[in-house]
């Protein structure tokens, strides 16, 4: 081998040192930083949210910046307007239901440990919450640990998500720039696709949240549950979370049914049931499906995924998240890199 040969190929190992070194940095800083992240993607989203409002008004001819803030109005005057009506009911409901939790997991306890098979369900729920078996228990916020941190949190993302929708150029401009100027105009294609999956995404979740929501509140305030609408704020805001989350949701619910009874608990397991069955047969099919393409197996393992790896966090963001990841797998990899046309979902 000549010198100059050798000189290349200790220059190539350099290059792919560094390489290995620096995918290292960059993969150590995302975990340290995840929470940092991932709430950087809420504030996205809440750009999202705010273009996707303003975007009717726009389509009328009404300009870039009053139409977001019409769009940033409206939002704040619905959830005010919802405050005012419900509010002060929603929070003696919510009072209501700390109270009444506490009173029916001891209900079930007592129920449960009258039988063999109840007590045998009782050690192993108890054995769950060891620490070889934390995983379960490990959804509790990293980032927003208590009350103060999730409202904090919730207002960095908000107005950080304000920034984004008012200057989307001078934040996406800024990222731009770091790429080659000659994959700028695809990069710009792709982070366009991204943002209408994730918009369409958006509209859908927020119509299965109110419509599941309004059937929870509904279906257990006539099956005489009570605390039906704050049960049923928790089991529309749980549509964010594909799958695990209406689960959840569902668990207060129905332990409260049952320290009121066995036929009011079953009519509390049927109103959820047919909620999750309205959103899932009705709802889905025909809406969520022409509004964002993402198959349930990929959202399921994203959700579990997420979930260990990051926590609350990363499990309330993982749908989205994973939207993305397909987006760009679909037109960077199947479209530039194989030159297939990818199978419509």
């Amino acid at each position: 081998m000549t010198a100059p040969d050798r000189s290349e190929l200790g220059a190539a190992a350099v290059r792919a040192v560094l390489v290995l070194a620096g995918v290292a940095v960059g993969a150590l800083l995302i975990l340290r930083l995840a929470d940092v992240l991932l709430l950087l993607f809420g504030a996205i989203l809440v750009a999202i949210l705010f273009h996707a409002v303003a975007q009717p008004l726009r389509e009328r001819g009404l300009p870039r910046v009053p139409a977001l803030v019409a769009a940033v109005l409206a939002v704040a005057g619905f959830f005010a307007f919802i405050f005012w009506l419900f509010g002060y009911e929603a929070q003696a409901q919510f009072d209501t239901l700390s109270e009444l939790l506490p009173r029916a997991w001891a209900g079930l306890q007592a129920r449960l440990s009258a039988s063999p098979t109840g007590r045998y369900l009782l050690e192993g729920l108890t054995n769950m919450r060891h620490p070889e078996n934390q995983l379960l228990f490990d959804l509790a916020p990293r980032f927003a640990s208590t009350a103060a941190g999730a409202i904090a949190s919730a207002i960095i993302v908000f107005f950080a998500g304000l920034y984004l929708a008012f200057h989307p150029e001078t934040y996406f401009g800024g990222a731009l720039m770091l790429a080659p100027r000659r994959l700028r105009p695809r990069l710009t294609e792709v982070a366009e696709a991204c943002a209408e999956s994730l918009r369409r995404w958006l509209l859908g979740q927020v119509f299965s949240m109110l419509l599941v929501g309004g059937t929870v509140s509904l279906g257990l305030w006539l099956a005489g549950v009570p605390s039906p609408l704050a049960l049923g704020a928790l089991a529309g805001l749980a549509q964010f979370v594909p799958v695990v989350g209406p689960m959840a949701a569902a668990i207060p619910g129905l332990l409260i049914g049952l320290s009121e009874g066995s036929d009011t608990f079953a009519w509390a397991g049927l109103v959820y049931f047919l909620a999750s069955q309205l959103e899932a047969n009705l709802f889905s099919p025909f809406v969520l499906r022409s509004l964002a393409e993402l198959p349930m197996a990929v959202t399921l393992f994203a959700v579990f995924a997420m979930g260990v790896l990051f926590g609350s966090l990363g499990v309330l963001f993982a749908t989205p998240l994973a939207l993305i990841a397909y987006v760009l797998i679909k037109m960077l990899y199947v479209e530039d890199v194989l030159g297939e046309t990818p199978a419509s979902t």
